[in-house]
């Protein structure tokens, strides 16, 4: 699947350098709900500015194959709802910690699915990774369910995993997809 990546409502694509009063608008409206589990993002994103140098930090990601963060936008209206990455890339298996954020007026409507099933294939198909795994708030209901729609297994939990934008340390559930055309057999089984 080629870039930008597109679904039945949604645009797919890495940041432009033109977009950073999108970025801005949409941090702005969603700071007070995202401090707690966007520090770096809140942090970073302050002004037209900072927006832009945040912007030109992951198109260089991008070109560098560290990591790939994609923007999410509405189709029909060509608003930015949120965006979803893989960061950073392990090559060596390769392995990548999948994030995502919506804007609060768009959860419940199917899009983050739609976006993470799109961005899964790419992942898997076009960047060759063989892991995906997210680490998750246990009070997130919305976000576990989410994970659990796009097929990832919950495989534990790790305590004082995090330190959300309050300063607070809080505990993660990792859940983890495998890519279907790279699963080994278990250990101890004949691949035949």
């Amino acid at each position: 699947m080629l870039m930008p990546l597109v679904t039945s409502r949604l645009l797919l694509r890495p940041w432009q350098p033109t977009d950073g009063q999108a970025l801005l608008a949409l941090i702005d409206a969603e700071r007070p709900r995202i401090l707690a589990d966007f520090p770096n993002t809140t942090a970073a994103v302050q002004d037209l500015s900072s927006a832009d140098e945040f912007i030109s930090r992951k198109r260089q990601e991008w070109e560098q194959h560290q990591a790939f963060q994609l923007s999410i936008w509405l189709r029909e209206t060509e608003q930015l709802l949120g965006f979803i990455s893989f960061k950073p890339v392990d090559w060596s298996v390769p392995k990548s910690e999948l994030a995502y954020l919506v804007a609060a007026g768009y959860e419940g409507r199917g899009l983050m699915t739609e976006a993470g099933l799109a961005t899964l294939q790419w992942g898997f198909e076009e960047l060759g990774l063989a892991r995906v795994f997210c680490y998750i708030k246990p009070q997130n209901a919305r976000s576990l369910a989410l994970a659990k729609r796009l097929g990832f297994q919950t495989e534990g939990l790790l305590r004082g995993n995090f330190r959300s934008g309050t300063g607070q340390l809080t505990d993660s559930v990792v859940c983890g997809l495998l890519n279907p055309a790279t699963v080994l057999p278990p250990a101890g089984t004949a691949p035949f």
